[in-house]
């Protein structure tokens, strides 16, 4: 099982071996906007986002796991710790074709927003989610939201 915890600047070495997203990983981790995925301490994951980033909401912009750890719910253990760090509508977005990317948002409670074509190569329709988060001590004791 993977432990999930805020990125920390000794992280990076590890994440470069894995992730293939252009973009400032040091301003993620130092903004602590970065969660790490680990298991046996070693990072295997990571989800990072931007405050603000799409219609001024928090907007998840990066959900990556190391290719020898996929298939283990390795992202699915990410989306569901957004929470730690983010709260009210926040936002993700996939390319249409990726279909294992659509899965897990739809199974993990992304309600789709709407599709924008001309973002990716070759015209793949970039699909949006969002998904209202709370934090942990939100949650009342039968589980459910508190608003």
């Amino acid at each position: 099982m993977a432990t999930i915890r805020l990125a920390e600047p000794y992280d990076l070495s590890r994440l470069m071996q894995f992730d293939s997203f252009p973009g400032d990983r040091i301003a993620e981790i130092v903004e602590k906007r970065m969660l790490v995925a680990e298991i046996d301490s070693i990072v295997v994951g990571y989800v990072a986002w931007q405050h603000g980033g799409c219609v001024g909401r928090d907007y998840v912009n990066k959900l990556v796991v190391d290719d020898d750890y996929r298939r283990r719910g390795i992202a699915r253990a990410l989306i569901d710790a957004l929470n730690t760090s983010l709260s009210g509508r926040v936002f993700i977005s996939t390319g249409a074709y990726n279909r294992a990317a659509m899965s897990l948002l739809e199974g993990t409670g992304w309600s789709a927003a709407g599709q924008i074509v001309g973002l990716r190569p070759l015209n793949e329709p970039e699909t949006f989610f969002h998904r209202d988060l709370w934090p942990p001590e939100a949650e009342n004791q039968s589980g459910s939201t508190v608003s």
